[in-house]
């Protein structure tokens, strides 16, 4: 009795501290399981290597800017000032989980005003189900990005907003959206958009300029750094580029086996959850919601040349959250005759062991022994997406100790005149330990392409090559050239000398 008047008079602070906390906590699991090493491909790939060499030789301010800075900033900011690299980023995981949580209860609660405990449970699975769990896992740029949109969805959401303070706080978010992630900002504008257009057909002229105006910053910024960055090719032609790097890559030969690609992503990410879904999208009462949807799935059918159109459906997540929490509130007046447990309580019940199975299975279990769902030889066609378990970077977390030996043996060897070729999953760990001068990072490439360019500009330099031992490697490339012999491995990664000879 004493805890239902304590939770009663505690409810505004006890359920948004729960969506929050909960996320962060569990999302921590993986983290710690990974110690000393951080989780997530771009975190090792991306985050690693430019915050390092940023603080070493200086930021040009326009590519800065122009990579949707907003999270660099503070990342770049927060090592400069002494702390470690790893560590900020390790904690930065978890915590950015959390506010994801507490951003979508406040969506839920004053957005769409639902109760607490409703709004709970939305933030619950918009954090645990496995997908954002994924998300969180590297995409901390996108999420940080999520978080302030989620939040101008709630001001949004809003049936009365006229004051001044109500529109400069959108515009302000906006911003902020844009300045995190350029894929968040295209979704957050076009929802925008189509509010906007709302307003005016509903004749709410005065509603729409306001909106328009709010927006105006956010949407100049986005034109001036990110538009005209795009790139002239920016969209695949699959009738002539078929044989293309990157088309070869995304493992699309035909558009039209991008979209039954791209099906199929959104099936095994969503299957366990789409009967809720669908029923709970028919219900929902928010334009915002159903647009952000909306808007990803004409994005995802775009053959977009600088971005994978799976990384659209990723952010599916979200809404998708809201819908199945609707279909199970809805079905409170639902009765099955043939059982007497209530309609609703089932598809609780659904959702919590789909979720809490799915998503365990994808924190604890190791890339090599992975969880039957997430399982590249059974379920897991996507594992370029959805990795097989969060307990790995760009390597494996069995192999992240070897990596590190590997290249302090060959730290101690190289002199002036060696070079180390890395593919782009070993070129943040090559530039904690080695002098990024002496680092040639190939990407996704043929390092044999890579080292006989090298070696015919300078035939002097002596080449090594970072990879798997053989018959153990990753990203396609199970075993290296015949032109490089190994010199050096600690268990699975190996050292590898170029001899073309």
């Amino acid at each position: 009795m004493l805890a239902k008047i304590w939770l009663k008079s505690h409810r505004n602070i006890f359920f948004p501290l729960l969506a929050f906390s909960v996320p962060c906590l569990l999302r921590a699991i993986p983290e710690v399981l990974m110690w000393p090493y951080v989780t997530g491909f771009d975190t090792m790939a991306y985050y690693v290597p430019n915050t390092i060499i940023w603080i070493r030789d200086g930021i040009n301010l326009w590519g800065f800017v122009s990579i949707g800075p907003l999270f660099y900033t503070i990342l770049v900011s927060i090592v400069a000032a002494g702390a470690p690299l790893i560590l900020t980023l390790k904690v930065f995981s978890p915590l950015l989980l959390g506010f994801m949580g507490l951003s979508l209860y406040l969506l839920a609660q004053r957005g769409l005003n639902w109760s607490p405990i409703k709004s709970t449970a939305t933030a619950f699975i918009g954090t645990l189900y496995f997908v954002a769990l994924r998300v969180s896992w590297d995409l901390l740029r996108n999420e940080l990005g999520l978080i302030f949109f989620i939040i101008t969805l709630a001001l949004l959401s809003k049936k009365k907003y006229t004051s001044l303070n109500h529109y400069a706080l959108l515009s302000f978010l906006m911003l902020m959206v844009v300045l995190s992630h350029q894929l968040v900002a295209v979704i957050m504008l076009g929802t925008i958009a189509l509010a906007v257009a709302l307003d005016l057909v509903r004749k709410r002229s005065r509603a729409a300029v306001n909106l328009a105006a709010a927006s105006l910053p956010s949407a100049v910024f986005f034109v001036i750094f990110y538009f005209f960055s795009v790139p002239p090719s920016g969209f695949i032609d699959y009738s002539t580029d078929a044989g293309a790097p990157l088309a070869s890559w995304i493992g699309f030969p035909s558009y039209q086996s991008m979209l039954l690609s791209e099906a199929g992503f959104f099936l095994y990410c969503y299957l366990p959850l789409l009967p809720l879904a669908l029923f709970g999208f028919k219900k929902l009462d928010s334009f915002q919601l159903k647009s952000w949807f909306l808007i990803v799935l004409v994005l995802s059918i775009i053959p977009f040349a600088f971005v994978s159109n799976f990384r659209w459906i990723l952010m599916l997540t979200y809404p998708l959250a809201f819908c199945v929490v609707e279909a199970c509130s809805r079905l409170k007046s639902f009765k099955w005759k043939y059982s007497r447990i209530a309609v609703h309580k089932l598809a609780i019940a659904y959702v919590i062991l789909s979720t809490v199975v799915l998503s365990f299975g994808f924190m604890i279990f190791s890339p090599e022994k992975p969880s039957l769902y997430f399982n590249s030889g059974a379920i897991n066609s996507y594992s370029y997406q959805i990795p097989t378990s969060l307990l790995q970077n760009t390597l494996s977390i069995s192999d992240c100790k070897h990596t590190v030996d590997s290249l302090l043996w060959l730290n101690a060897k190289m002199n002036s005149s060696s070079i180390l070729l890395t593919h782009r999953a070993f070129y943040g760990w090559a530039t904690t330990t080695i002098d990024n001068g002496q680092i040639v990072n190939y990407e996704f490439g043929d390092p044999a392409n890579a080292a006989r360019t090298i070696s015919s500009e300078n035939g002097s330099l002596q080449i090594y090559l970072i990879w798997w031992t053989e018959g153990q490697g990753w990203y396609g490339m199970p075993t290296v050239p015949l032109l490089f012999k190994e010199v050096y491995h600690s268990e699975r990664i190996a050292i590898y000398s170029y001899m073309p000879g």
